[in-house]
């Protein structure tokens, strides 16, 4: 049992800094919702801060103890934390004696707390004596940071949220809030909304959601930033719309920023760009009216070889304009990570040191040294992000500690990354999740404490420090990231890292900070705690915060003036395209995931969006390639490649394309990894590499024509031949029929017996279609033998054939006991047509009237119970002897069963249950009589008996050839055997020790392997949910998944709604905030939602308070996923829209969409406004 309480904390995301409430109940479980009462988001989140209960709660992935590894060559084991420590220090301690302080490194985080950015600052720069320590903050904010200490002398952002609210131009470039930081976009939405003549300039290359709800567009050609920006500049001071006052009295070097203004027309600039002479002319236009203008910026601009020229570009507009110090004003760089700035403050990165002090200052370095008590700090920076891979690729970096990040996706050229990390002496990583694909490199592996598990401080991106509160205890051994570093520094002997807890080390920080622009001397964790988050400086015990800097227009520069900034660099310059590779490729993030999904890859919820990674192409680009939506594209660097699902569209640019970059290997595929091509060229200046441009060529995947043979002719393989066939029309195919009738619906032949259906409406494929298809059906013929070796298999006839891929979808037989003589007269199964044509002719024969006519049935599951209606519909007598105490006892809990009997019943079936057949005997003198005795001592007199006891695989073959089995044929993800030529789908298909003998699951593995061997990488097999529908005349009756619930498992939950008279149950099964299963009898209209929800283990969130309730009348997704929150498609949207909801904020409340985050906003207006221009 739990305390019940609720705690005030901060998501772990963006670097918007979202206050969250979290709520944790007696049973533990963790609701999360938004603060009201935190400035930052005002009770708002997005879709990621509103399911991070579900990332916390779920410890399944996580990192629960040290891990370590004597050799390469040697696994990892668990050992003590301090056999952990111990050795990290050893090794350390060796490889510095040898190689010196440099040959070692530290590569963080901007998920770090600032407390844990600190104590790695500490102890790399202050007393193991090296600048090695940089941060995956390099990759994302380091030209922004270079840009503010530039302009205005120091990493300042000098804006408060609640500007937003007051600017009345806002000009973005190189960012999608909407996606990306989305509570900002609603903030700045529902100002527009306000204000319609609030004026939204977007510059991107892409029609990104932000850009579809702008009132001005500049879709440029990718790296021309800085010269759209330039010729905005010349505008303004060509039509003297800029502030001389300002610039006069408040800032230096106007006239070299004049100049290179001056060096291109408007007209030029806008060819350079690719954009309209006069777009650009409005869009300075509406700067220059602006009387509080706003600019936004993050990785379009950062992530470039010239992001610092980009940067300062941008800068050069507000100090033009004097639109900076005042309220609405400003120049925003939006934070990708929740404590970017938080680590910047410590000085975690090469060329920082703590506090804001300047690195390449002496006076400086000694001030710190003297603080800490260490060695003398060194003047040279130390490796950043890329350099420090490519020194361990080197050999000059020997040894690395990771820290909450995961560099083997998210690094440029990661293959190099790959490279380095193998060839490095010594890796550590420190991390929460075994998703991360740097643990595998990992020579030492420390469980660190997650979200929640811990206290300690962030700053958002504006200056707003925050305290977030130890709410729940880290699993098993895992650690506060503090404490293993301070445990660090005490094994290596250094002095001055004996603190008892995080507050110890804060307050160290705050105390550096004293006297600088900077100064939060003033602000303890006990005023956070008790009076909430500050913005930066606090210099006092009583002050306020400041939400806005230089308002009095004194900078932080020598001088006290911002200083204009001539870019370096007009053109990017890190990759030229050629006829080799012709288009330009940007990378970036998609809104439901974030960084490399260790954490939101957990959420199904946050899956449902956009499941896959995917190629953007413009539709003319494609058409040059003969791709067309959904097509397999292999996308070629020079680095590397990937090969993805294209999306064509006219919101991306011709000659540009976009694919997403969170996905890193999937079952050791890297199909989807876009750093596998991205370039690790970077900014001179800043050191951050560009992500936005990249010189790439793509094709349509072409596979080589291959000859597939299918072994069987069922579900399985029907589904396959027309699957494959709708995407490859020239591979040779041909399919291998037991049975002289292929492709029928083995369900119905029930129906079939009692002929209420004639066998041509169980025929799934009529004449000619074979031939339509292109496939080569031998009927009657089965296969013997395969040889997986040469590649061949030889027929029934003896005949040899050959074959590039095998299916093997050779189904199941009716499992017979042993002692039944299944071969004499009246002993039947059903299994096939076969079977069905047997009992028929054989009750025809009997010549008696139906009436007269009566069989057992053996068995009372699904096949047994359908049999037995069929037969009754027509009036022959059935019994049904069943071993078990209750019918489809593996299908249903024993109140659906003991209903479903009384049904029965009531048809006049006869039951026997908790009973088996012993002997069956023919009476004598009395021709088509069997005498059936039965284990209790009763005896049964009928005409026949049917055996509908269950099946087995038919693996006889696979074994043969020697393919792993068991049960079924083993199969992975791909439905690929041990042998990668042979495929098993449908009964044989063993998956994760789990076989799947329903039509469903034939169907889904058939897809998932056609898809596959068509190149298409994403496609996996993860197992199917079991599902069972009765048919029966006047019943609904279905299951799905889990029946029962687990005696000895308190985390499962039951919902039952129930009226015995009426035949009416619904139960529903809850574990971990998803549904397990559910059972409908009386009524399964839920049937199709339940079914999606269990298959795609979406969590419920407040769905599981309308379960079985009827309090929901939202209608099953339809559909393109567009809102993730209340799992509402675009047909769904689409549907109300024709129904006559026309206005936006109607259809919002009659969809349930956008009603959650509100992030999918942009999407529904989309679809909106196309219905209406083409209503």
């Amino acid at each position: 049992m739990h305390k019940k309480k609720t705690e005030k904390t901060i998501c772990s995301y963006c670097g918007v800094g979202c206050g969250i409430l979290v709520d944790i109940d007696h049973k533990g479980v963790i609701k999360v919702e938004g603060d009201a009462d935190y400035p930052s988001n005002k009770g708002m989140l997005c879709s990621k801060g509103r399911n991070l209960n579900y990332v916390a709660q779920d410890i399944s992935d996580r990192i629960l103890h040290p891990q370590m590894r004597w050799s390469r060559n040697h696994p990892l084991q668990k050992v003590t934390w301090d056999t952990a420590i111990d050795r990290a220090a050893a090794v350390f301690k060796s490889i510095i004696d040898k190689h010196g302080p440099n040959s070692v490194g530290f590569y963080v985080s901007g998920q770090c707390l600032t407390e844990e950015y600190y104590l790695a600052n500490k102890i790399t720069k202050g007393f193991i004596g090296t600048n090695n320590i940089d941060t995956n903050s390099r990759l994302c904010m380091s030209s922004a940071v270079v840009g503010y200490k530039k302009t205005v002398g120091e990493d300042s952002v000098p804006i408060s949220y609640e500007d937003i609210e007051l600017a009345d131009t806002f000009l973005i470039a190189g960012a999608n809030p909407a996606w990306c930081h989305p509570i900002l976009y609603r903030r700045l939405e529902q100002r527009k909304t306000d204000n319609p003549e609030v004026k939204v300039i977007v510059v991107d290359p892409r029609k990104t959601q932000t850009a579809a709800a702008a009132d001005l567009h500049l879709q440029i050609l990718p790296g021309t930033d800085v010269i759209l920006f330039n010729a905005i500049a010349r505008w303004l001071i060509d039509k003297r719309k800029i502030d001389k006052n300002f610039i006069k009295k408040h800032t230096v070097n106007f006239e070299s920023v004049k100049e290179i203004a001056f060096s291109l027309s408007i007209r030029q600039a806008a060819e350079k760009c690719g954009i309209s002479a006069s777009d650009i002319r409005k869009a300075a236009q509406y700067i220059s009216e602006a009387s509080k203008f706003l600019s936004m910026w993050t990785m379009g601009l950062n992530q470039s070889v010239i992001g610092v020229s980009k940067n300062v570009a941008l800068l050069n507009l507000s100090l033009l304009t004097g639109q900076i110090g005042k309220p609405g004003c400003g120049p925003f760089s939006l934070t990708g990570q929740p404590n970017a700035m938080g680590g910047r403050e410590v000085g975690g990165m090469a060329n920082l040191l703590a506090a804001h002090k300047d690195l390449a200052n002496p006076d400086h370095r000694k001030e710190v040294s003297d603080f800490w008590g260490g060695k003398e700090i060194h003047e040279k920076a130390g490796y950043t992000a890329t350099e420090m891979f490519d020194a361990l690729e080197s050999g000059k970096l020997k040894a690395i500690w990771i820290i909450c990040t995961n560099p083997a996706v998210s690094m440029p050229n990661v293959n190099k990354v790959e490279r380095a990390l193998k060839k490095a002496a010594f890796v550590v990583v420190q991390d929460i999740s075994h998703n991360s694909e740097t643990t595998k490199f990992a020579d030492l592996l420390l469980p660190a404490a997650g979200w929640l598990e811990k206290e300690g401080t962030m700053t958002n991106s504006e200056r707003r420090i925050s305290y977030l509160p130890k709410v729940i205890d880290p699993p098993a051994e895992a650690l506060p990231d503090v404490e293993i570093l301070w445990r660090f520094a005490q094994a290596m002997g250094f002095n001055g890292f004996d603190y008892k807890n995080a507050g110890e080390v804060y307050d160290e920080h705050c105390l550096l900070t004293k006297g600088t622009n900077i100064d939060i001397s003033g602000l303890s964790y006990e005023r956070l705690k008790n009076e909430g988050s500050f913005q930066w400086p606090v210099p006092n015990n009583t002050h306020p915060g400041t939400p806005r800097l230089f308002s009095d227009l004194s900078f932080h520069t020598p001088d006290n003036k911002a200083h204009f900034n001539a870019p370096q660099s007009l053109y990017n310059s890190s990759e030229e395209t050629d006829s080799n590779f012709p288009l330009i490729l940007n990378t970036g993030r998609v809104r439901d995931q974030w960084h490399t999904r260790t954490k939101t890859g957990k959420v199904k919820r946050l899956l449902t969006h956009i499941p896959e990674p995917y190629l953007e192409m413009n539709k003319v680009d494609a058409y040059l390639k003969k791709l067309k939506d959904g097509d397999i594209a292999i996308v070629k660097s020079r680095r590397g490649q990937v090969q993805v699902k294209v999306k064509v569209n006219l919101d991306i640019r011709e000659g540009v394309v976009f694919l997403p970059m969170h996905w890193g290997k999937v079952l050791n595929n890297d199909f989807g990894r876009a750093n596998n091509i991205t370039n690790d060229i970077i900014d001179p200046i800043s050191k951050e590499p560009d992500f936005k441009y990249c010189a790439v060529q793509v094709e349509k995947f072409v596979k080589a024509t291959q000859k597939v043979v299918v072994i069987g002719a069922g579900a399985a393989a029907y589904r396959f031949i027309q699957s494959y066939r709708e995407k490859n029309k020239k591979d040779e195919l041909h399919v291998f029929s037991k049975e002289h009738d292929p492709f029928y619906n083995r369900v119905l032949l029930p129906e079939y017996v009692s002929e209420m259906l004639s066998w041509e409406s169980l025929e799934k494929l009529k004449k000619g279609e074979i031939k339509k298809l292109g496939v080569h059906l031998h009927c009657g013929l089965g296969i013997d033998d395969i040889d997986a070796i040469n590649k061949t298999v030889t027929d029934s006839n003896g005949q040899t054939h050959t074959y590039d891929l095998l299916i093997m979808a050779t189904g199941s037989s009716a499992f017979v006991p042993s002692e039944v003589q299944i071969n004499q007269p009246g002993r039947f199964t059903m299994r096939e047509r076969g079977d069905a044509d047997k009992l028929r002719k054989y009750l025809k024969k009997t010549e008696l009237p139906v009436e007269k006519q009566h069989v057992v049935i053996v068995g009372g599951g699904l096949l047994g119970l359908e049999l037995a209606a069929a037969l009754k519909h027509i009036g022959i007598n059935i019994s049904i002897v069943q071993r078990a105490h209750r019918l489809m006892e593996r299908q249903l809990d024993n109140i659906a069963s003991r209903l479903l009997a009384e049904d029965v019943t009531e048809r006049n079936i006869d039951i026997y249950f908790d009973n088996e057949v012993s002997t069956v005997f023919e009476e004598k003198g009395n021709a088509n009589t069997l005498l059936v005795n039965l284990k209790t001592g009763r005896t049964l007199q009928c005409n026949a008996i049917v055996y509908a006891i269950g099946t087995r695989p038919n693996i006889e073959l696979a074994k043969k050839a020697n393919l792993k089995t068991r049960r079924g044929l083993i199969v992975n993800s791909y439905l690929q055997s041990s042998d990668p030529a042979i495929f098993g789908l449908g009964e044989i298909a063993e998956f994760n020790n789990s076989l799947f003998g329903i039509t469903s699951a034939a169907e889904q593995q058939a897809d998932i392997a056609a898809n596959y061997i068509l190149g298409d990488f994403s496609s996996q097999y993860h197992g199917s949910v079991l599902m069972n529908i009765l048919k029966f005349e006047n019943l609904d009756l279905c299951s799905i998944g889990m029946v029962n619930v687990p005696s000895d498992d308190s985390s499962y939950e039951e919902i039952i709604l129930m009226d015995v008279s009426q035949r009416f149950y619904k139960k529903c099964i809850v574990k971990d905030d998803t549904l397990k299963g559910a059972i409908l009898m009386g009524d399964k209209n839920e049937f199709a939602e339940f079914k999606r929800l269990i298959e795609e283990e979406i969590e419920l969130s407040e769905k599981r308070n309308e379960l079985l309730r009827g309090a929901s009348n939202t209608a099953p997704l339809k559909g393109e996923l567009i809102c993730s929150c209340s799992q509402v498609g675009e047909g769904n949207i689409t549907d109300a829209i024709i129904g006559g909801c026309t206005e936006f904020k109607n259809l919002c409340a009659q969809t349930g969409a956008g009603l959650g985050c509100g992030s999918c906003k942009p999407e529904i207006k989309a679809i909106l406004d196309n219905q209406l221009v083409n209503a």
